[in-house]
């Protein structure tokens, strides 16, 4: 079977070629460095770009590279800010894995709010305005605090706890900076640990591939700081989760590919915070891989071909942790190579060199590297999480 993936991550194109598809590969040129998308390009049967900010563009090109190469199948498994139109598109075409009506619902998260609620599952109090200026002028009537976030923005990008004017002051600068003019959610502040539940579907059968415990940074913001995977947790909790996340993904129709779901979990059980159509950022899916040896990367590709793949039980744990380096200008960085180097750590990003800036963390896209490690528990991940900090030294000023 030919497929057009749209938005493609490089290493996608080997792994459905090894579940038995022939690939064509669209991209945006403006979104990816040229070596990346060299990389696309050489592991594609055919290579094409365009604007994906031009969604009637989009489109268009979609449907003549689907008829141009007769193409079966459309998928989009990148960003969520353009499956949308390629989603409707592919149902026009008669050529959708998944019915865009289930992308829409669990993308946007306005929508996923009116769906939960009509079917009585993850009860949270929620506004949603049109604008953030709306907030301003709504705030006297909020019982605070509250977690205001766009409806459109993934990445932590947006996502602000506001306790008072103060606090709307900063969020309505942070939307500003991300260019955001679109509608917004008030919701009430969920308070408990946090989760990410990660699931496969094909023909609209659901796997729970596993939980993974997040760690975040202190209100206002939420900035994910740690990932540990399996999350540590009584098997009640874990089959309270299971089940809403399930629940949740046939009340929005969904049939086909991965589903990243947050939830925290309250006093008064599980709650959905947001979810996507796509597999889990901050290096989800090779944890997913360390601990439990599934890679979840290919089983996307057998469950588009019918076949959902079980992920088996853990047999070890892997944890990725977030650098937070000093921000400023970079004056010298030592150790990188000596953490590397320890038998436990899979993967060290510190992508700064001398003279380079390091950001202040107000999201995803603004953290400072990672690493990447296997234990056999939780204690122990931690602990190797620690020594690899000691080892690296970042100077700024």
């Amino acid at each position: 079977m030919r497929i057009l993936m749209v938005m493609p991550y490089r290493q996608f194109l080997g792994q459905a070629r090894a579940e038995g598809f022939s690939t064509v590969a669209l991209w945006d040129p403006a979104l990816e460095s040229p070596g990346y998308l060299r990389e696309v390009a050489a592991g594609a049967e055919a290579y094409l770009t365009t604007d994906f900010g031009d969604t009637a563009g989009l489109r268009r090109v979609v449907a003549e590279t689907a008829a141009k190469h007769r193409v079966e199948r459309i998928v989009h498994l990148g960003r969520e800010e353009t499956m949308l139109p390629v989603a409707e598109e592919a149902e026009r075409l008669g050529l959708a894995a998944n019915p865009s009506r289930a992308v829409a619902r669990l993308n946007d998260k306005s929508l996923l709010r009116r769906l939960l609620a009509e079917h009585g599952l993850s009860p949270v109090e929620v506004r949603r305005f049109d604008t953030s200026d709306q907030v301003r002028s709504a705030l006297g009537e909020l019982t605070l605090p509250v977690v205001a976030k766009p409806t459109a923005l993934a990445g932590s990008r947006g996502v602000r706890l506001i306790s008072g004017p103060a606090d709307l002051a900063a969020w309505e600068r942070s939307l500003a900076g991300y260019g955001y003019r679109g509608p917004v959610l008030v919701e009430e502040y969920l308070r408990g640990p946090e989760y990410s539940v990660e699931t496969l579907s094909a023909e609209g059968r659901h796997q729970l591939v596993g939980i993974t415990a997040k760690e975040v940074t202190a209100p206002p913001t939420f900035v994910e700081t740690a990932h540990t995977h399996p999350a540590p947790l009584p098997a009640a909790d874990e089959r309270a989760m299971a089940e809403l996340v399930t629940r949740m993904l046939d009340a929005a129709g969904h049939r086909f590919g991965p589903v990243h779901t947050e939830v925290v979990l309250t006093g008064a059980g599980p709650r959905v915070v947001e979810s996507q159509t796509r597999l889990g950022g901050g290096r989800i899916p090779l944890l997913v891989q360390l601990s439990r040896g599934y890679d979840l990367e290919r089983a996307v590709f057998a469950a588009l071909a019918g076949r959902l793949e079980p992920a088996g039980p853990a047999r070890g744990v892997a944890r990725i942790e977030f650098f937070d380096f000093r921000p400023g200008t970079v004056v010298s960085v030592s150790g990188v190579e000596q953490a590397g180097a320890l038998p436990f750590v899979h993967e060290l990003s510190v992508p700064f060199e001398p003279g380079g800036q390091v950001p202040v963390t107000v999201d995803a896209k603004t953290r400072h590297g990672h690493v990447v490690v296997t234990a056999p528990d939780v204690g122990a991940a931690v602990e190797r999480c620690a020594q690899v900090r000691q080892l690296i030294r970042l100077e700024t000023r």
